[in-house]
Formats: C-alpha cells, sequence, structure tokens
C-alpha cells in the first residue's frame, strides 16, 4: 500500500511537470519571437511596437512564476542543505517535513489572495495591450496552485519513501 502511494504520487508529480512544460516551452519560444520583433521593429525599421515590450514581460512573469512548480519537483528550490544534511536522518525528515508544511501554508495563501488581486484586477487594463490586467495577475495563483499540488505530492513522496531523504 505504501510503495504504491508512493508510486503513484511520483508518477502525478511526473505527469503535471510535463503538463507544466509544454506550455512554458511555447511561451518561451513566443517570448523570444515577441522580443526579436521588437528590437527589430524599433531599431531596423525605427517604428517601435509599444506592446511587445509589455508582452514579453507578462509572458516573462507567467514562465519564471509556473515554473517554480518544476523547480519544486525537481527540488531545485532554495533550501538549506548545508545545515540540514548534519541532521541524522530522522530529525531531518522532520526538519524537512515542517519546512514543506510551512511552503505549503504560504502557497496557499499565495493562491488564494493571488486570485482575489487577479479579480480585483479585472476592470483594469494594461497600457499597451488594452488586454484586462486579470490575465498577468492570473499568473501568480496558477503558479501558486501548481506548485501547492506538487508540494503536497512531494510530501506523500517523502513521508513513503524506504530510505531516509
Amino acid at each position: 500500500m505504501r510503495k504504491k502511494l508512493h508510486d503513484n504520487a511520483k508518477l502525478i508529480a511526473h505527469i503535471l511537470e510535463r503538463i507544466t512544460a509544454y506550455p512554458l516551452i511555447i511561451i518561451g519560444g513566443l517570448m523570444v519571437v515577441v522580443v526579436l520583433i521588437g528590437t527589430f521593429w524599433r531599431y531596423v525599421l525605427r517604428n517601435p511596437f509599444l506592446w511587445t515590450e509589455e508582452l514579453a514581460r507578462y509572458l516573462m512573469i507567467w514562465m519564471a512564476l509556473v515554473a517554480a512548480s518544476i523547480s519544486l519537483k525537481e527540488r531545485e528550490h532554495v533550501g538549506i542543505k548545508l545545515v540540514i544534511d548534519r541532521f541524522p536522518p530522522i530529525p531531518k525528515k522532520i526538519i524537512i517535513l515542517i519546512t514543506q508544511l510551512f511552503v505549503l501554508l504560504f502557497l496557499y495563501y499565495l493562491t488564494k489572495e493571488g486570485f482575489a488581486a487577479a479579480v480585483r484586477a479585472t476592470r483594469q487594463s494594461s497600457p499597451a495591450l488594452g488586454i484586462s490586467m486579470f490575465w498577468p495577475l492570473l499568473s501568480v495563483p496558477v503558479a501558486g496552485l501548481l506548485t501547492g499540488i506538487q508540494q503536497i505530492l512531494q510530501i506523500i513522496i517523502d513521508l513513503t519513501a524506504e530510505e531516509a531523504v
């Protein structure tokens, strides 16, 4: 039962990572194209598009925030490994679990308040694109939710692991 839960959590984490990664690749490519178009029009044709800088900024924000869930899954997020690695296995596992629960609590509030902020900004428009600010601000709760799901999966993986973390 424990092994099955562990394996299922790892599988779901992997699938969520893939589902998240492919749109990020597209967003990254689109951001490069938008920056190239903006640069070409500004410096070669001397007729800058005002919307390219703003769109590139929003794409970069979406990409960076949503990629946090992949970083967490791959355990590439910032940590205090130097200190934690000096503890014996059981206290180390407890410290990691407490840290993960605090991160999960933070992600809950980030998602909740981020969504409220996005909804409040529905009637605001971005200066150059003229789109509702809901869409750029929606990146915060989406990132919080995806990262929170990955955090829950990582907690399950750690708690059901045969060996110490």
